[in-house]
Parts: structure tokens; C-alpha cells; sequence
């Protein structure tokens, strides 16, 4: 089973391919807008549906072995975990469907906005499973966050000096294109928590004075 290092490369090649998938079957459809918006709502979700599911398997058999590297004794199953987001995904779609009813049809755009979608979602599993085994999970202390090489300066912010996120209700964030996964912690030795700063760039909502923190800590921290 993978470390969460190498799952994050799997993980990377994963989205890849279900963007490069679903972008064929974007040039596939063909005619009226309407048609080509019908012919995606119907193969979009069902396409992000199928490679969520190995997102998410991935997630757990990784979650499983960071556990047994951490040598915790106490016995756990960790389970894949994929949210129905239908409604949402199919909001999306039509979203990214929208340049195909200008007046010059932009079907660049279009396959620009699908391969953002699809890469989000496919991505968002992953974390989910991870996150939700460790509230599960009694010997669990937090988790960190593993950014690629070369990554943005709010991700690398996020997972600066490997601090591990301990409140259970925090928010893995993430933007297109993120290639970031969360890794499981069984052990408080040597690890030290984030900051007050990289919480609040984790939050969901953020106010405007909070937002506004975090971009002036970025620009002087992460130029």
C-alpha cells in the first residue's frame, strides 16, 4: 500500500487521466448547444462518479498504511468516503456549458472550466476519506498537509514545517489544479501544530479582514 507521499503522485496521475477522459468525451459531442450541454450532464458526473470512487480507495488503503508505519497497536478499517455531490457537480456542469451558448461558441473555454471541474472533484474523495477516518479514528492526533514540489504559496504556506491540523473540524483547502493531499498522524512526538494563520486560511468562509490577512502574510512570507 502507498505512503501518503506516493499517493499524492498516484493521485496527481489520477485526476490527470480523468480530465484527459472526460475531455474526450467532450469532442465526442457534437451540435446544438443544448444537445452537447444534455450530452455532458448525462456523462460528466457518471465519469467524475467513477474515478472518485478510486480517489477515495486510494485514501483508505493509505490511511492504513501510515497506520501500521506508526506502529499504533489498536485495530481499525479505514472506509472509502464519497459524498453525493450530484446536484452540484451537474450545477457545475451547466456552468462550464455556458460558453457554448455565446454567440460564438467557445468550446475552448468550455473544455477549460470541464477539466477544472473534473479535476476538483475527482481530487476532493481523496481528502474526504482521509479527514473523516481520522475523526473516526481514536488513536488519530491530526493530520498534515503533503503539497508537490513547486507548489503555490498558499499550499506551501498551508503544509509549512510539516505542522499537523489537531481541531477536527478543520477544512482541508484546496483550489483547481491542487495536487496537496491530507496525511494521517498517530503520534504528538515531534510534531508541532499550526498556526493561527494557517487555520484561518483553512477556513471555508473567511471574513474580509481574515482574507485580507492572509494575502498580506502570503506577499511578505511567500513572495
Amino acid at each position: 500500500m502507498p505512503t501518503s507521499v506516493e499517493s499524492r503522485a498516484i493521485l496527481q496521475r489520477l485526476t490527470s487521466t480523468a480530465v484527459e477522459s472526460s475531455a474526450a468525451l467532450f469532442d465526442r459531442f457534437n451540435g446544438p448547444p443544448e444537445i452537447v450541454r444534455g450530452a455532458l450532464l448525462e456523462a460528466i458526473p457518471a465519469e467524475i462518479a467513477y474515478f472518485s470512487n478510486g480517489s477515495a480507495a486510494l485514501a483508505a488503503d493509505t490511511y492504513e498504511e501510515e497506520r501500521e508505519l506508526a506502529k499504533v497497536r489498536s485495530t481499525f478499517t479505514a472506509e472509502a468516503v464519497v459524498l453525493d455531490r450530484t446536484v452540484k457537480v451537474r450545477r457545475a456542469v451547466a456552468w462550464a456549458a455556458e460558453p457554448l451558448f455565446l454567440l460564438r461558441p467557445d468550446r475552448l473555454l468550455t473544455a477549460s472550466r470541464l477539466a477544472e471541474l473534473v479535476q476538483v472533484e475527482v481530487a476532493r474523495p481523496n481528502r474526504d476519506t482521509t479527514l473523516a477516518n481520522r475523526r473516526r479514528d481514536p488513536a488519530s492526533s491530526g493530520w498534515r498537509r503533503i503539497a508537490r514540489p513547486g507548489a503555490c504559496s498558499f499550499c506551501r504556506m498551508l503544509a509549512d514545517r510539516g505542522g499537523v491540523y489537531r481541531e477536527k473540524t478543520a477544512y482541508f483547502a484546496s483550489h483547481e489544479n491542487c495536487h496537496c493531499v491530507a496525511q494521517p498522524v498517530f503520534s504528538t512526538d515531534d510534531t508541532i501544530e499550526v498556526g493561527a494563520i494557517q487555520y484561518i486560511a483553512s477556513k471555508r468562509n473567511k471574513t474580509p479582514e481574515q482574507r485580507a490577512r492572509v494575502k498580506s502574510y502570503l506577499e511578505n512570507f511567500y513572495p
